[in-house]
């Protein structure tokens, strides 16, 4: 509804004509520029317009108005242009295509566009004819086209302003307004009796003031609103003869009389002063935390200094006003610089903080404030973020505010300091000796701020610096490193993000950290300072003792600084480092693993990581590839400069630490001391002499050669090392905590995608030999948030006991959950046992899965080939190559190749590694450990079975089941795992699994071979297999593992390459030479060789190339005994050798008894 008529002011001017500031003279309003003749009605006589209500383009309530009518004119556009054409179609007898639907009337006359509030009014922008605000050349219509002055009719605005008074009414809510609460209300009626007490000081009262004084006492606050006059009037003091001086100290004494009346202000002022008291004593009372005198003189000087300029500086501008209180004194700074005065004062919040934050004051309206600033009392927090502030305005601001201790904070980020500001903030913060927390981000700063730098070292209570995105650079690194390295540096939070610090910056931030004992939280990301910074920062957490959380977030690290920062968070034991953020750094596949492998050994510190799938970023060609504790004889030999790369430090105690826990052997090493350092022992000697050491196991560390002194690694010096691979034991992985377990299931869990998760989960099971519960810890506590299939095939290659395998796979996966499994991974990570690894197994070495597969058989064939060797007194070597190794058949991408220990020194990242592998432990083997060998029965035979879900079938399986089978004989190898059967049982399970089906029965017997106890019966396992399985079965277990020697009879086809088909041949020779009925029948393309059986009597003759093909026949009608007793001494060549004895033995006393007799 539109304002009364009476209440209305309107003004029509021109564009060229601009509207200044009222000048106020009783109750008429003039204005410095002409006004056209205006419809509106004149406003009320009893009002006073402020200048500040001015509204024109040279304000800022003008421009605010205008931005919000921006929108809306283009709003109207399109439809007063419609209303146009409408109006002038007749005239032009234009046709108009009306729309279908009624159209709604556009009002083109007086309308109002928006509206906008003031404290005191409410403002209405109205145009009175809509067509022509659009277009300015209707406005020619009517006017003579010959006059000169077409342009100011053109552009002559029908904007029209009117404006309503505002009434307050706080004591009735029904007006619209809140009621006033009674904390309000008490602050206001303080307000009031302080208006009250500074007209006392002004004037002599010997006449009550008058209504236009109390005016422009109230115009003083910042809201304005006429709140309280009737009161104030009511309050005042009744007239009095008596004069009262104009003076400062009667002004302060008067405020401080008010300020401290209320007796929750007693006793906060009370207990102030008793603090303040105390820690006075307490500096007193100690002599490390007085000032220098020099120092203390000097900050007094500047303190004095500053004080008599901002006293100049008010009693020059204003002479005879200096008595001016701060909000008095800003409305006469922003009249006089004829700006809009803003409620700015009013920010200040109870616990005198002024928030000032996004009000785009700029230099001028900063420098009014400033002088206000500098009477306003106890101003303990200044906040001017982003104000568009230059150096000219920041370094009026901190003139004034220099000398306030009670200051504390200070805020001036976004704004624009640059070179030129840094001597003034320099001044500043030199003479503000209480301010503890300053933030000058995004200041433009740059390279250039060594006196701030100085000023910030040796200031003694500063505690939070905040510099980021400054692009100070390498510069400026250099110039904090130095600053924190000062003895008299107190800064607890440092923030030094995007500011584009390289080596040489983050190197003497690293230098000055060590020897820093006051910074608690530093961040240092987005800064892209590489490795060797990184190495620097790791070396002093190594020995920081005070800083308790870091963010080196996208600083382009790589694996080798997660090394370095790994083994420094590691064997700190006195850091208090409870956070680090690494989060978008290349650290790798080596650099991860490394920090999660100090997390799970119980580190205190939570590390914030991400990782990214595939190789570690530090793979090229040109650039060292990364250290892995898991294979330190990957990069040997090994030149460690230690006295100027952490990295090579961490490099050298990891390699001992390996040698010690006999992951490898350590050899050609020796230690060159530092030149200087030999200079200083050895003047005479010009060069440095090495110094050589090996390894002792009796001492566990490196030792001086021929001495058994333990040799203390030093800091300073060169250390020559070469490592050779030794396989792992197969144990425990016993420096893990359950605690540090779930930390790395946190920092997983953290991630955001389930690829990055599961990836960063096989990194962290890479080297990890667990017991069944804490296998069962990570996929309970990664079940909601990755696929339970994905975690258990991470996981399952984690299990020592290969007992526990098959339930914990029926416990955590379905039969489909299994097929899943076989089908996204592999068999083969579904078929791996410890405890039975029996098989033909084929692994791509560029599968983190697989490439710790590989790593298990070096562990398991070490532990039995060392058996075998141990025990070759009883039995024979039956390894394919004679090195007791149990690996056959060995081919890296198809080339065949011996898997030895130097194949996994450094362990491909790419191939295809092909193999077999027969287990040569036997159930005898506990026999002679004291160990019973418990067989089982039949019933617990069928049970088995019935576990692993298996099922009788025909020869003819559904294409849908056969899958399942897969599965059934993968989880037969879990199984028979630690178990005992027969060979009649065997043939029992053989019937469960067509043989015509993927080689069902052939991978059966694989499953079984170890766990067979009556290995004489085997024949009767592999005559139900066909003629092709069983010639797979031979070449893939060999015929000394398989073979009874008392029934030999068979065709062979024999590699005359590999050692244990040469030992079969010696041993069938000897055989035909203890009974010489016997008969070796070569085959024809064997004799057209000139191969003869009877040449091979000798072990040097027979052909350690090409093939040899035979035929074994035994001697018909020979007896059971005479068979015995003709094959006996050659039982030893044979795996189960001790079984044989042991069954045979009998004979033997049989023979000697008869010999007696």
């Amino acid at each position: 509804m539109p304002p009364p008529p009476s209440e209305v002011v309107r003004h029509r001017v021109l564009p060229e004509v601009v509207v200044g500031s009222a000048e106020v003279e009783g109750a008429i309003v003039r204005t410095k520029a002409p006004l056209l003749p205006t419809s509106a009605a004149a406003p009320r006589p009893d009002r006073v317009y402020h200048p500040k209500h001015a509204l024109n383009h040279n304000t800022k309530l003008g421009l605010a108005c205008l931005a919000k009518l921006k929108p809306i004119f283009s709003k109207h556009a399109h439809k007063a242009k419609e209303q146009a054409v409408k109006i002038t179609a007749p005239q032009l007898r234009l046709p108009i295509h009306e729309p279908e639907h009624v159209q709604m009337l556009l009002r083109t006359r007086d309308v109002k566009l928006a509206s906008l509030k003031t404290p005191n009014h409410q403002w209405l922008a109205v145009v009175d004819d809509m067509a022509k605000f659009m277009y300015p050349s209707l406005n020619l219509e009517g006017h003579d086209l010959s006059t000169s002055n077409l342009e100011a009719i053109v552009h002559t605005t029908r904007l029209q302003w009117q404006v309503q008074p505002q009434y307050q009414n706080p004591m009735d809510p029904k007006s619209g307004h809140e009621r006033m609460s009674d904390e309000d209300r008490v602050k206001h009626d303080f307000d009031q009796k302080l208006q009250v007490a500074e007209k006392m000081l002004r004037l002599p009262l010997t006449t009550p003031p008058t209504v236009q004084d109390m005016d422009e006492s109230n115009s003083d606050s910042d809201d304005g609103g006429g709140r309280g006059k009737t009161e104030s009037l009511t309050k005042m003091s009744s007239p009095t003869k008596a004069l009262v001086l104009k003076s400062l100290s009667t002004r302060k004494k008067l405020k401080t009389l008010a300020k401290y009346t209320s007796e929750t202000a007693k006793t906060e002022k009370y207990a102030n002063k008793t603090d303040m008291l105390a820690k006075w004593s307490k500096l007193q009372a100690s002599r490390g935390h007085e000032t220098h005198p020099e120092l203390a003189h000097r900050r007094a000087q500047q303190t004095s200094r500053r004080r008599n300029e901002r006293k100049h500086a008010a009693t020059s501008s204003f002479p005879g006003f200096n008595e001016l209180s701060p909000r008095s004194l800003y409305f006469e700074e922003c009249t006089a610089a004829n700006i809009l005065p803003e409620p700015l004062l009013s920010r200040i919040t109870a616990d005198r903080r002024l928030e000032l934050s996004h009000f785009g004051l700029g230099d001028t309206k900063a420098i009014v404030l400033s002088k206000s600033l500098a009477l306003m009392p106890d101003i303990q927090a200044l906040n001017l973020t982003a104000n568009r502030l230059t150096h000219a305005g920041i370094a009026t601001v901190v003139q004034h505010l220099s000398g306030r201790v009670e200051l504390h904070s200070l805020n001036l980020s976004e704004n624009e300091i640059g070179e030129a500001g840094c001597a003034s903030m320099a001044d500043f913060i030199f003479s503000a000796p209480n301010l503890t927390h300053l933030d000058l981000s995004q200041t433009k700063l740059v390279d250039s701020f060594e006196s701030l730098a100085n000023e910030i070292a040796i200031h003694p209570h500063l505690l939070s610096v905040n510099l980021t995105n400054n692009e100070i650079g390498d510069g400026g690194g250099q110039l904090l490193g130095a600053t924190l390295a000062a003895a008299t540096c107190t800064i607890q939070d440092l923030n030094l993000s995007w500011n584009q610090i390289c080596h040489s910056g983050a190197t003497a931030i690293g230098h000055a950290l060590q020897t820093n004992r006051s910074v608690q939280h530093l961040n240092l990301s987005m800064n892209r300072f590489g490795d060797d910074g990184g190495h620097q920062i790791a070396a002093a957490l190594l020995v920081n003792t005070t800083l308790r959380t870091m963010d080196l977030t996208r600083n382009n690290l790589t694996g080798s600084t997660a090394v370095t920062l790994s083994y420094a968070i590691e064997h700190n034991p006195k850091a208090k480092l409870y956070n680090m953020v690494l989060v978008d750094n290349p650290l790798g596949c080596t650099g991860t693993k490394a920090l999660l492998r100090s997390v799970a050994r119980g580190c205190r510190c939570n590390v914030r990581l991400s990782f990214y799938d595939g190789e570690d970023a530090n793979k090229a060609a040109t650039v060292r590839r990364v250290f892995d504790s898991s294979f330190p004889a990957a990069q040997s030999p090994y030149e460690l400069h230690l006295h100027t790369s952490p990295y090579d430090y961490v490099i050298a105690c990891e390699v001992v630490a390996a040698a010690v826990a006999r992951r490898c052997e350590l050899f050609d090493v020796s230690f060159e001391p530092a030149t200087d350092e030999v200079d200083l022992e050895h003047h005479a000697k010009k060069h440095a002499v090495q110094q050589p050491l090996e390894f002792s196991d009796q001492v566990q560390g490196l030792v001086e050669k021929g001495s058994t002194k333990l040799f203390h690694l030093r800091r300073r010096g060169i250390l020559r090392i070469s490592a050779r691979y030794v396989p792992w034991r197969i144990q425990l992985t016993n420096d893990v905590t359950p605690d540090g377990l779930r930390n790395v299931i946190k920092i997983i869990r953290d991630r955001i995608s389930t690829r990055e998760m599961c990836s960063m989960l096989e990194v962290a099971t890479t080297d990890l030999f667990l017991h069944i519960r804490d296998v069962d810890l990570f996929v309970n506590g990664l079940l909601g948030s990755i696929d339970v299939v994905d975690v258990v095939a991470r996981t399952l290659p984690c299990i020592v006991d290969g007992t526990q395998t098959l339930p914990f796979l029926l416990r955590h996966l379905s039969f489909s959950d299994q097929n899943r499994l076989m089908s996204s991974h592999g068999v083969q990570v579904l078929q791996f046992n410890p405890l039975n690894p029996t098989g033909k197994w084929t692994l791509d070495m560029c599968d983190r899965i697989h490439r710790k597969l590989a790593v298990w058989f070096s562990m398991i064939n070490r532990d039995e080939a060392a058996e075998s060797a141990r025990r070759v007194a009883y039995r024979g070597n039956t390894s394919q190559r004679g090195t007791y190794a149990n690996f056959r058949n060995e081919k890296f991408n198809g080339k065949a190749i011996e898997l030895t220990d130097r194949f996994f020194d450094g362990l491909p990242a790419k191939g295809i590694l092909e193999f077999d592998y027969v287990s040569t432990r036997r159930p005898e083997d506990n026999v002679e450990n004291g160990a019973p060998t418990p067989v089982l029965l039949e019933v617990e035979v069928n049970a088995l079975l019935q576990t692993i879900g298996a099922e009788l079938w025909s020869e003819y399986v559904p294409q849908h089941k056969r899958y399942d089978l897969k599965r059934q004989v993968v989880l037969l190898q879990h199984a028979l795992s630690g178990l005992y059967i027969t060979a009649e049982h065997v043939r029992m399970l053989m019937q469960y699994f067509p043989k015509s089906i993927d080689n069902l029965r052939l991978k059966a017997v694989f499953a079984a071979h170890r766990s067979i106890l009556d290995m004489e019966n085997f024949e009767g396992v592999y005559e139900k297999l066909l003629p092709g399985d069983r010639k797979a079965m031979f070449s893939a277990l060999g015929y000394m593992n398989t073979l009874n020697p008392l029934n030999v009879d068979m065709e062979y086809d024999l590699p005359m390459a590999d050692a244990d088909n040469r030992l079969l041949v010696r041993t069938l020779v000897d055989m035909i030479s203890n009974d010489p009925l016997d008969l070796i029948k070569l085959d024809d393309q064997s004799i057209k060789e000139g191969l003869s059986i009877y040449s091979m009597f000798s072990i040097a003759s027979i052909p350690t190339s090409g093939r040899l093909g035979l035929r074994y026949i035994t001697r018909p009608n020979k007896f059971s005994r005479e068979l015995i007793e003709s094959r006996q001494s050659t039982f030893h060549a044979f795996l189960f050798a001790g079984r044989l004895h042991e069954k045979y033995r009998g004979v033997d006393h049989a023979e000697e008894g008869a010999g007696a007799s």
